[in-house]
């Protein structure tokens, strides 16, 4: 494969990357994660628990947070993509966040996670996706 080839699956990635962040920031699972992610019976989620969930089982726990939330803050860093094959690539990215209910907040540290995303007939999407982060960082405080 050449740098150019290269560069052109990068900047395709990156763009579902973008929305799939955009999408979280703006509280619209459909943009973040259905439009973004190939959610068949061979997706898989590991959650930060480390247990395996399939497609069905991550919208429920995405639909659980962002359909009761009041607002959301994120930060991201820069995703570092990685070029496997020209239909496989494997992104790293950190965030952190602030989830804001009606009774309580869920803050968040620094949570790294892993996105295998294959170049399908309609775009990249992600086929794996795993986080990671200690349960024990999760901080729940009343509202201010």
């Amino acid at each position: 494969m050449t740098q150019e080839e290269k560069n052109e699956i990068t900047t395709e990635v990156n763009a579902v990357m973008n929305s799939m962040m955009e999408g979280m920031k703006n509280l619209d699972a459909s943009q973040a994660f259905e439009a973004n992610f190939l959610l068949n019976d061979d997706f898989k989620y590991i959650d930060i628990h480390g247990k395996v969930l399939d497609s069905k089982a991550f919208l429920e726990e995405v639909h659980s947070n962002f359909d009761v939330a009041k607002k959301v803050e994120f930060g991201f860093s820069e995703p570092d993509i990685r070029i496997v094959t020209t239909d496989v690539a494997i992104v790293t990215i950190i965030y952190h966040g602030t989830f804001y209910f009606p009774e309580t907040t869920l803050t968040f540290p620094d949570c790294g996670s892993t996105l295998v995303l294959e170049k399908t007939a309609d775009g990249w999407k992600v086929i794996h996706f795993q986080e990671s982060l200690q349960e024990s960082d999760f901080v729940m405080s009343d509202p201010e």
